[in-house]
């Protein structure tokens, strides 16, 4: 339980060197905002018995704090580059809620466990082959298709194939020097102006159900992969898609968070980022779920800042805000 009026979480991070002010990023001003709420903010990456070590945004800098008693995690650790601390950090978590759990990020994080539990309460998305041995014959079938490692992120490794092409069947991982086994998806063809075109949307948990941030698009012209982390152009969905376009993504949206009400691993996902790519008739298809968005916010808070800075810091704040819910009303989801 929240002691008192205040409800302290732990925001797992690494905190390598010293951070600029709180107030020239959107997660530090999103941190001095939600101390206004009664949402006490810690940065950090040592836990102990259920305690922290870590920092508190304060005006104009930072504060440190040890030994603090916190009432639930956050992870948006990079669990996968630094993996010895964080099963330090589980080992000390103490029976503390996290959101979102390692549940949710193992099952995002497996794309054919995420995409079985997906079509399993519903939801269509491109056919996938697991099978090495079947990868030419599957090509041949659909005429393109994208080899992932099947544990990868930000783009890592996808490559568009066709059927004359080799078929590697591992891939570089997110981790330097590490491979992963090649798994084959079918490719959605892009709209005829673009060699890919995918959608971010940034989807969030409130008490009154899931929010639906603005769909972030990234196109190319070369790259069919379109990943911002690649390079691909970043723009605000309503400023280059038509109303119909941005509501059959809503609708996309409404039939997977439906969904994931339904998958165990998510009762304690805050949020999640849905990517999806358009057909040439811009109809849209779930490719993936991230359990580690950033939704490229930031990117258009940049581009745009009266129009997105606000809602950037909106979003940061917005999980801090259900998981806080979620304590100070002793409704955590029980998993």
């Amino acid at each position: 339980m929240a002691r008192g009026m205040t409800t302290t979480i732990a925001v797992l991070v690494p905190t390598d060197g010293t951070p600029p002010p709180p107030e020239s990023r959107p997660i530090g001003r999103a941190a001095l905002m939600l101390a206004d709420q009664g949402i006490d903010v810690i940065f950090g990456d040592t836990l102990k018995a259920g305690r922290f070590d870590g920092m508190r945004a304060v005006p104009g800098g930072w504060q440190a704090v040890q030994d603090l008693p916190i009432d639930a995690i956050h992870d948006r650790y990079p669990s996968q580059i630094r993996a010895h601390v964080f099963q330090q950090i589980l080992q000390e978590q103490e029976g503390l809620p996290m959101a979102n759990p390692l549940s949710f990020t193992q099952l995002c994080r497996d794309k054919v466990a995420c995409q079985q539990a997906m079509e399993s309460a519903g939801v269509a998305m491109p056919a996938l082959e697991i099978r090495p041995e079947a990868f030419a014959t599957r090509l041949q079938e659909w005429g393109a298709g994208f080899l992932k490692p099947r544990y990868g992120a930000l783009g890592q490794g996808v490559q568009r194939v066709e059927p004359t092409d080799a078929l590697p069947t591992s891939l570089p991982s997110l981790v330097p020097g590490r491979f992963e086994p090649a798994i084959l998806q079918r490719a959605i063809a892009p709209p005829s102006e673009w060699a890919g075109r995918a959608l971010r949307v940034l989807v969030q948990r409130t008490a009154d159900g899931w929010h639906f941030c603005p769909p972030v698009v990234r196109s190319s012209k070369t790259d069919p992969v379109a990943n911002a982390a690649r390079g691909a152009q970043v723009d605000a969905g309503p400023a280059v898609l038509s109303e119909q376009v941005l509501q059959r993504v809503h609708d996309s949206c409404t039939e997977i968070t439906q969904a994931l009400d339904t998958v165990p691993e998510a009762a304690r996902a805050v949020e999640a980022g849905v990517d999806l790519v358009l057909d040439p008739g811009n109809q849209p298809h779930l490719i993936e779920i991230n359990s580690r968005p950033r939704g490229r916010l930031e990117v258009l808070a940049q581009q745009c800042s009266d129009q997105f800075g606000q809602a950037h810091i909106e979003a940061v704040a917005r999980p801090l805000q259900m998981l806080a819910h979620w304590v100070a009303t002793n409704t955590v989801p029980v998993v």
